[in-house]
């Protein structure tokens, strides 16, 4: 019984050589797959796409332009005639809609 328990490590050591030599050999056949998969998903776009509506950037850079900082300067002065409470209300108020957006942003 001694001679059977030391050949069955050998076995299993013979049986995982001859397992990755199958996988290697087997492998050997799809080596140029991958390679011709990348090479065609290195430039899949042979157009530029081109958007119609360029005024629709323009009048985002307008609204942060113009329109932002306009609504923060009247938030500051309705603020400002509030005294103390008003400063609090608005920093809080900013406060708080940023966690709503990140809350938003996390679903």
């Amino acid at each position: 019984m001694a001679v059977m328990s030391s050949s069955l490590p050998v076995l299993v050591l013979r049986l995982a050589a001859v397992a990755s030599s199958v996988l290697a050999a087997l492998g050997q056949s799809v080596r140029g797959a991958t390679e011709t998969a990348v090479a065609a998903a290195e430039y899949p776009m042979t157009t530029v796409p081109t958007n119609p509506n360029s005024n629709l950037a323009i009048a985002a850079l307008v609204a942060s332009a113009v329109v932002v900082p306009a609504m923060g300067i009247g938030a500051m002065l309705a603020a400002k005639e509030k005294g103390w409470w008003g400063a609090c209300a608005l920093i809080s108020g900013l406060i708080t809609l940023l966690w709503a957006y990140y809350a938003y942003l996390a679903l």
